[in-house]
This record gives C-alpha cells, structure tokens and sequence, in this order.
C-alpha cells in the first residue's frame, strides 16, 4: 500500500503538470490576442489594383483562407488575411487581417469597424495608385491620405497617446538602416540625424506604405503616350517627396508580370511583426522603383534633378503630366441616321392610314388666312405625304395592301444589308410614291 507521503507527492506532481497545462494556454492565448490586432488597411481608387495585389500576396503566403478562395470584388469592405510564417520552420506565427475599402471616399464610413482606438496602433495603411494613368497619381494619393487623417482625428485619441504614436513614427525613420551599408561603431550613446524640413510634416502616427501598381504599363506610356525619361523622372520624385512627408515607403509593382509583390510581402512582414528584412533601396529599374521608410530624403531626390533637362522639378504635376485627349466619336449622328428606312417608314405607314393625300399630290389649302402652305423641301421626308387638317378620315378598303406593301420593304431593308444608303433611299421613296398615286386614284 501506498504511503501517505507517496500520495502527497503524486498529487503535487499531477497539481504540477495542470499548471504547467494552464500556463502555456494563458500565454499562447496572450500571444494569439496580440496578434490578432495587426492589420493591413488597403485604400485606392476603383480599379488601381487593390484587390489584385492583395489576393496575390495571399497566393504567395500560401493563405487558404478568404482572399484566396472567395473574393468580393465590388465590395463596400472586403476582408482577407495573410498567413506570417517562420520562414526558418515554416511555423504559423499569426494572421495578418487585411480589409480593402472600395474606391470611392463615400464608403470611408466603414473606417470605424476597421479603424478603433485599440486597432490603430498595429495598423498599416497602404495608399494604392494606378501606375498607368500617371496623372491622377497625387490627387489620388492626397485624397485617401486625408481620408486617414479625417478618421484619425474622430477617434479622439488624448494627446498624449497621440504624440506618442508620431514619435514612434520619427524614431522608426531616423532608425533606418540600410543592409547594403556597413554597421556604424560608435562609442556612448547613438547618434541621430535629424528629419529635413519636408520629412514627416503630415504624420499620421501609423506607417504607411505607397504601391504604384501596374509598373508594367510604362512600356505602353512610353508607345502610346510618348512619355521619356524626363516625365518617369518627374513622375518619381514627386511621389517621393509625398512619401517624406508621409514618412511613407514605396513600392513600384506589377502584380502581372509579378514585380515587387514578394517584397512588399516581406516588408510588410518585416513592419508589423519585425522579422528581418535585408533588402536595400532600388531606384535603377524604373518599373521596380522600392524605398523604404527612412531611406530617402531631399538629397537623393535631388539627383533626378540632373536628369530633368525639358522639365522643371519645381512645375505644377498637373502641368507636366497631362491626360491624354480623347476623341469622341460621332455617335449622335450615328443615332440620328439610325431610323432612317424603317421607324420612318413605320411612322409614314399610320400617317397614311389616318389621313391619306388628295389626289393630284398637291397640299391641302390652308383654312386660316395668311396660315404657312409650304414646308421645307430640304429633307427626304418633305415628298412625303403630310397629315390632313380636315381631321381624321376613315380608313380606306385597301389598308392591308398599304401594309403589306410597308412590311416588304421591311423585310428588303434587312435582306439588302450591303446596298448603298443613298440608292436605297431614292427607290424607296420611288417606290412609295407610285403606290400612293396609285392608290389614290383607285379611290377617286
């Protein structure tokens, strides 16, 4: 028989092993809540891309879940997630839960089930633009921006909670650095530059991220618009002086030709659960364009300059960057000429029903004095037979030949297809006058 001391011992161990149980479901379940928070907020005009570059990033995260299997385009708010693996175990690590806004800024009052007090903090906004219709680039960035900061602003979030955010924001600028240079040994405490005069000057508190997509259409720009390199140029910088202000980072991709999607993968990745990250700046390719946050300032801009040699840095965009004039073509004419045989026709046939013309093909005289007798004889129309003023008339005998007659020349208007117009209309009109004299005078 056990001992006394022997149960004792059993129990404490068992005690032992349920809490060991119990703790690891309490941190795994703290580890799972503070993940759950981090968020990937997709904003851009109708057909920019959004949803497109989204559900690849799915694909390329191997997520099984809604943005891979069913996607809601047309949507108010989409929702998708994308699956944060170890990329050393391939391990689950968490789900990053992205909702795309559809473009238009009306919908922007869905922002409060996105957008809370508790969820601002481990969000990023991400600003889409359409890469093949340059010119509206920077109105488009522009209005989305202050969409996010209109939102922001009715959360009332206390100042100092506020301040804090855009602190984190500076620091993580001025905290940049790039894998491509050697690390910096310096003695005591680190040293850091401070931002340029255009740097963060309209910080939001949350990272931001600007994606130029369908970089490929620059080969069409390039064909069908006549754009050089000065306008790419052009185009580049003021982009990145938007993205200082913002202390955005940005990437130029093509989810078609699948440029840059894996790397904004990795540098989302990289911003919301700090995994590494060792991919430098690229401005060469000017349809793989990426910087990261903290990269770029007034300097290195500056050597577009030397490349702008027709165009002035300091232009208006919307001056340098013109929409293409589109030609309209004459569709009223087309719709004019559209009813030319039969609703015409058609018409013609119950005017004749109702009131049919006097015999001699002369226009009956006017009953008021000094009242018009004549019509235009300009249109095709004017040789026709007009209504009567003399009121309605009962219908003659040989109505159902006047129709028959109509229907054919129906019909031969869809068997001649080919024929020209102009003919077709003479040996109409030909043709319904001699019938209408000759039905009159088998009524006289």
């Amino acid at each position: 028989m056990a001992t006394s001391e022997e149960k004792q011992n059993g129990t404490e161990k068992q005690e032992d092993l349920w809490s060991a149980i119990l703790n690891d479901v309490a941190v795994s379940s703290r580890r799972s809540k503070q993940h759950v928070t981090k968020t990937l907020l997709v904003l851009g005009d109708v057909s920019s891309g959004k949803s497109t570059l989204v559900d690849q990033m799915c694909r390329l995260s191997k997520s099984s879940g809604l943005g891979a299997k069913f996607p809601l385009s047309g949507c108010s708010l989409e929702y998708r997630f994308i699956d944060i693996q170890d990329e050393e175990t391939d391990d689950l690590l968490d789900r990053m839960s992205v909702w795309i806004l559809d473009g238009v800024v009306w919908h922007s009052q869905l922002l409060p089930f996105v957008l809370t007090r508790e969820t601002l903090p481990h969000t990023t906004v991400l600003l889409v633009a359409d890469l093949s219709q340059p010119w509206g680039i920077l109105e488009s960035l522009e209005r989305w921006a202050q969409v996010v900061r209109k939102h922001v602003s009715t959360l009332n979030i206390p100042p100092k909670e506020l301040k804090d955010m855009e602190d984190k924001m500076v620091s993580l600028f001025q905290g940049y650095m790039d894998p491509e240079d050697p690390p910096v040994v310096t003695e005591g405490e680190s040293v850091t530059l401070p931002l340029g005069e255009t740097t963060l000057t309209c910080n939001l508190g949350l990272p931001v991220v600007v994606v130029c997509c369908k970089s490929d259409s620059i080969v069409d720009l390039e064909k069908t618009h006549g754009y050089r390199d000065d306008h790419f140029d052009f185009i580049q910088q003021s982009i990145r002086k938007f993205c200082l202000n913002y202390g955005a980072a940005l990437f130029y991709i093509s989810s078609k030709e699948d440029k840059n999607v894996s790397l904004l993968l990795q540098y989302l990745m990289h911003r919301g659960y700090s995994l590494p990250f060792k991919t430098g700046a690229s401005v060469v390719d000017k349809d793989t364009v990426f910087i990261p946050s903290g990269w770029d300032n007034e300097n290195k801009i500056g050597i577009l300059y030397e490349h702008m040699k027709d165009i002035s840095p300091t232009a208006p965009y919307e001056t340098v960057i013109i929409p293409p004039k589109t030609s309209q073509p004459e569709t009223h004419l087309g719709e004019v000429t559209a009813e030319e045989d039969q609703v015409f026709l058609m018409a013609q046939q119950a005017h004749l029903v109702r009131s049919p013309k006097p015999a001699g093909g002369a226009p009956p005289p006017s009953k008021e004095k000094g009242s018009p007798t004549q019509r235009p004889t300009s249109s095709p129309r004017s040789s026709l037979p007009t209504p009567s003023d003399t009121g309605d008339v009962k219908p003659p005998a040989n109505e159902t030949v006047l129709a028959t007659f109509f229907n054919s020349l129906l019909s031969n208007k869809k068997q001649s297809g080919g024929r020209s117009g102009a003919g077709r209309q003479s040996q109409t009109r030909a043709d319904v006058e001699a019938e209408i004299d000759r039905m009159q005078i088998k009524k006289s």
